[in-house]
């Protein structure tokens, strides 16, 4: 994958989630979830076989930021295929299916592993509480 179309996914990924978490802070109840979620996220995105785009979210304080790279400190790590994200973002993929289905290359859809600050299993199952759209 070239450095232009690595730019393209990355602009396209940041705005989706970036519009994500701005169409879910218009529904009142969502600003607890929202506004105490606190993590640092690496997701890796498998665009090609044997090459995986990485970019990370850091949530603090009702604050989401979204950047290029890995951080080297973080709380939960996720692989997942960026069309298979979009599906779960918008709901067509329940948390389930993107954790048991096989995506384009073979590997489950969402993977994942704890961070260097442990295994984080309650940031995993909070995740879609952010990234998921609601179902009006």
């Amino acid at each position: 994958m070239d450095d232009a179309a690595q730019e393209t996914l990355y602009l396209t990924f940041k705005t989706v989630i970036e519009d994500v978490i701005a169409d879910k802070r218009r529904n009142p109840k969502n600003t607890k979830i929202l506004d105490e979620f606190q993590a640092r996220i690496n997701m890796g995105l498998h665009v090609e076989e044997d090459f995986i785009l990485w970019v990370n979210m850091i949530a603090d304080a009702g604050n989401y930021s979204l950047n290029k790279g890995k951080l080297n400190e973080y709380d939960l790590e996720i692989i997942a295929d960026p069309e298979d994200l979009m599906y779960f973002t918008n709901g067509e993929y329940s948390t389930m299916k993107m954790m048991t289905s096989k995506n384009r290359f073979g590997k489950r859809k969402l993977r994942y592993k704890g961070g260097t600050t442990g295994r984080n299993m309650g940031m995993l199952l909070a995740l879609p509480k952010v990234l998921v759209l609601d179902t009006k």
